[in-house]
């Protein structure tokens, strides 16, 4: 997947050599100061929270400094110290820049509920600044996260308004989730580095969440930044860890299906989709909580005229039906859906599917039978709020104007819909 390069480096007065090449240095480029700082949810999201971050080559080794929050300044005393897992991404990217850096990641354990946390992370002489983040009380019921579907393109200059706007509107956000696409072309350093700063401390003290996109993928491979820069669940298929898994946070089981993997679903093959089958099984009949939303890049009602999911319907429908999901989130085709199947042979154990986008990419809806609500080139992010017995859904636009809205009540063991 990484191609690894021997070639010399060196620095000198801001310019990069690479062989016989002359290259001025990147603004993407990896230094002994820590950045693209990130937070993961954990498998139990409630409890414990994922760090990672990058640095060049030549730092040794990461190290993460945490301690409860206070009302004054550090206090070193009561700081506590984990030492990250440090791997190297060496790779090339076309005809650009190798490039050279460290991926850092650790995980902050048996945290109380309810409290604030500092950290910072570097290496024990560069350090980045304290960075804070919070934790759901014991007893707080309901919760609101954030959706996004495909930022991709013009991260910096167009997408970053929305995920600002969206932390700006609904700064409680427990988490923030994706639906795949985050960038445009599989492996390119710069664009990784444009998403990055359109998020910019968000990422750093409110939880990430994502499942991958074809853009994400390059020739069935992965992009190699995605398991380095991200720490996320490893209770996936084999071979699928940290693209394919679930997490439980409060009443909520969150389930991540890799429907990227390879940019195609093939019957005859099986591969990676035959395994998910087998796995979302399981993980659906081995829960109690009381909501189960599905992620999925591939959307399986399209809201573009030209496009349809058939065998991702009938891999995993089924399931869905069968155990009773209540929410498909996904993204792919650049415009928004909001509807229930209309071909369902099982209409009262049926989800709500909501396609949408927040990056400016866009195309033309359809005119299809499934969707109560739809629109094209309209850039949106998604608050879903959780309660007992009760979801509410705000889509709102890129200037944060409600967009469209439902509710999902559980009643005598069936979800009903208002709308």
């Amino acid at each position: 997947m990484n191609s690894f390069v021997k070639s010399a480096v060196c620095l000198v007065t801001g310019f990069l050599f690479v062989g016989s090449n002359c290259l001025i240095a990147q603004s993407n480029a990896a230094s002994s100061s820590p950045d693209r700082i990130i937070l993961n949810l954990t498998a139990r999201g409630t409890n414990s929270v994922a760090v990672s971050w990058r640095t060049d080559t030549l730092v040794e080794k990461g190290i993460c400094e945490w301690q409860l929050s206070a009302q004054g300044p550090v206090d070193s005393g009561n700081t506590r110290q984990v030492v990250a897992n440090t791997q190297q991404l060496v790779y090339t990217y076309s005809n650009e820049p190798a490039i050279h850096a460290k991926q850092h990641s650790c995980t902050l354990k048996d945290l109380a509920p309810g409290k604030s946390y500092i950290y910072r992370v570097g290496d024990g002489t560069n350090y980045s600044e304290w960075l804070e983040f919070s934790l759901p009380a014991e007893d707080q019921e309901a919760f609101s996260f954030l959706y996004f579907g495909d930022p991709q393109t013009s991260l910096k200059s167009q997408w970053s308004r929305v995920v600002r706007k969206a932390y700006q509107q609904v700064p409680e956000s427990a988490f923030m989730l994706y639906a795949g696409d985050l960038i445009n072309r599989a492996g390119k350093d710069r664009e990784w580095q444009e998403w990055f700063e359109a998020g910019r401390f968000i990422f750093s003290s409110t939880p990430q969440l994502m499942t991958p996109g074809n853009h994400d993928y390059d020739d069935r491979n992965l992009d190699p930044h995605w398991r380095a820069q991200f720490e996320l669940p490893k209770n996936g298929p084999k071979g699928l860890e940290e693209t394919c898994f679930f997490i439980d946070y409060k009443n909520l089981r969150l389930i991540s299906i890799d429907s990227a993997a390879g940019d195609e679903l093939d019957d005859e093959n099986g591969w990676e989709m035959q395994s998910q089958v087998a796995w979302l099984d399981s993980v659906l009949a081995n829960t109690e909580s009381e909501w189960i939303i599905l992620t999925t890049h591939l959307p399986f009602y399209s809201p573009k005229a030209s496009r349809d999911n058939a065998s991702l319907r009938k891999h995993f429908q089924p399931l869905i039906e069968k155990y009773g999901v209540d929410l498909v989130l996904s993204g792919h085709d650049h415009s928004y859906g909001r509807g229930m199947a209309s071909d369902s042979s099982n209409p009262l154990h049926q989800p709500v599917y909501v396609v949408s986008v927040s990056g400016p990419k866009m195309y033309e809806v359809g005119d299809k039978d499934w969707m109560k609500r739809k629109g094209s080139k309209v850039q949106l992010f998604q608050k879903i709020t959780i309660g007992p017995g009760e979801l509410n859904f705000e889509a709102y636009t890129a200037n944060g104007k409600l967009f469209d809205h439902f509710q999902l009540r559980k009643v005598g063991g069936q979800t009903e819909l208002l709308d």
